[in-house]
Parts: structure tokens; C-alpha cells; sequence
């Protein structure tokens, strides 16, 4: 049994409405490359040359990601360049791909709730301005304080994380309370974080700059990356499509995701 794309957007969009993200973001149809009729769909955090193989290997016709294949406007398609490749291949293989990005990070239950569950935290609410729907991030209570190394270890077992991968602003030994969180790059809600009063902002690709302004402020911060923050998108959101779509979709997880960054 298959579903026509255009009903399955459909149900994508029931989920994680488009009309949510923010105006700088690309989320909806990246690449219309046929058949129209999809049977099976894989979920990604983003779409990497081994993903197109995993795709293709397994007779994937929609790819679902988290992080846009396109952003801004294109001006050519070259196959020399990264984005130019990808998109000449999809097309040549007739995989298309979706992406769902900061509507799946403001979403209840998306991206910045798992990760707020996980590390524990109650009391849970957006964390950004605006209507409570379209908040970026989160902020939350511990049910019992701990300290910032704590935190750390925590992560790194939660996120099934090398230690060494994990960074921080502040002393070892601050008492954490009052968390925010942004996953992936979320370095434009920390002063929020601080009006806030939170004693931990988590995050990802945290800059240098942004690393003394938070020790000028006593803000600790954890950095537990980009990917570390948000992998969790292809098991989430493929969990929520499967309960949406007939039995005749299959719905499966990417399992060549991987961090860019590796220890040496």
C-alpha cells in the first residue's frame, strides 16, 4: 500500500505545522523528485551522501529530515558543490525530501522537550518570547539541585555522548536549578536565559564570545553540540509519523547519522 506525497505532507504538517517556523527557516518540500506515490520514508537528522546510499540501498522514496537541505535562494545547481550534488543525485535516484526544522524545536514534544525530559526536568514551559505554541526553547526545574559536573556526566550518559565531546562555562562545582535549553545552535536565547534567572543555559555550537559573556554573567553553560542536542530527531519524529500513517507506510530511522566531529 502507498500514500500520494501530498497526502503524507499533509500529515507531516498535522504534526509539526510549517506555518510555525521562523522566518528565516526553509522547512517544507526540498526536492520533488518522484514517484508520487511513497511507500517507504526515512527519517534523518539531515541529508549526507551516506544517507542518499542508505536511502537508495533501502528503496527509500521520501527522506525526512530535521535540518533544511536548502536554505536561502540558489542560484545554480552545480554538481561540483556539496548541495549541487546532492540535489542532482536525489534527483537521478527519484527520492524526494522534507524537512522539518524549528517547527519540530517549537513543537510540544519536539526537540527541546525530549532533551528537557530527559535530563529530568518538571515544570517545563517555552522558553523563548511570544505565544506559547511558537517558543523555541524550554526552561524547567531539576526535581533536585545538582552540580554543574554532574549535569555534564548526566548528558554524556543520556545522550550516549563521549564526556570529552561535552563543553562548559563555570565552575565544576555551581548548583544547577533552573535550566534553559535551545537545542542545536541556540547561542540567541542566552540573555533570555539570563533574564530569566536560569543557573544553566544548554545548548550547542556555542562561539567563543558567547562563552565570556555567559562567565561575565555567571550564566554556567553546557555545549553539548549541534548533533549531540538534536539526534534524537529521526527516532522522535518517526515514532510520531507511524502512529499517524497506515500500516502500509514504512516508516524507518536513519542509522548512518553521525556527528561531523570526532576525538582524536
Amino acid at each position: 500500500m502507498a500514500m500520494n506525497l501530498e497526502e503524507l505532507i499533509e500529515i507531516i504538517e498535522e504534526i509539526a505545522p510549517p506555518d510555525t517556523q521562523e522566518s528565516w527557516d526553509n522547512s517544507g518540500i526540498q526536492v520533488a523528485a518522484g514517484p508520487m506515490e511513497i511507500q517507504k520514508v526515512l527519517t534523518s537528522l539531515e541529508i549526507t551522501e551516506a544517507v542518499i546510499d542508505e536511502a537508495d540501498e533501502k528503496d527509500a522514496d521520501l527522506i525526512l529530515t530535521h535540518h533544511p537541505l536548502i536554505f536561502g535562494g540558489i542560484k545554480k545547481v552545480d554538481y561540483r558543490e556539496m548541495t549541487g550534488s546532492f540535489l542532482v543525485r536525489l534527483l537521478n535516484l527519484g527520492i524526494s525530501v522534507y524537512s522539518c526544522h524549528t517547527p519540530f524545536d517549537k513543537l510540544k514534544g519536539g526537540n527541546n522537550d525530549f532533551l528537557a525530559e530527559l535530563i529530568g526536568l518538571e515544570e517545563i514551559r517555552g522558553f523563548s518570547d511570544g505565544p506559547e505554541e511558537n517558543r523555541i526553547g524550554r526552561i524547567g526545574y531539576l526535581s533536585s539541585p545538582m552540580t554543574l559536573v554532574s549535569m555534564m556526566d548526566l548528558l554524556a550518559d543520556r545522550l550516549d555522548m563521549d564526556p570529552e565531546q561535552i563543553r562548559a562555562v563555570g565552575r565544576p562545582d555551581t548548583m544547577i536549578h533552573k535550566v534553559g535549553i535551545c537545542t542545536g545552535a541556540g547561542a540567541d536565547l542566552m540573555d533570555l536565559a539570563i533574564k530569566n534567572e536560569c543557573q544553566l543555559f544548554l545548548t550547542g555550537d556555542l562561539k567563543y564570545h558567547d562563552a565570556q559573556k555567559a562567565k561575565a554573567c555567571g550564566l554556567a553553560v553546557i555545549d553539548a553540540g549541534h548533533y549531540g542536542t538534536e539526534k534524537s530527531f529521526a527516532g522522535n519524529f518517526a515514532e510520531k509519523l507511524r502512529a499517524k500513517v497506515d500500516d502500509g507506510i514504512e516508516i524507518i530511522q536513519s542509522e548512518v547519522d553521525i556527528d561531523p566531529f570526532e576525538m582524536i
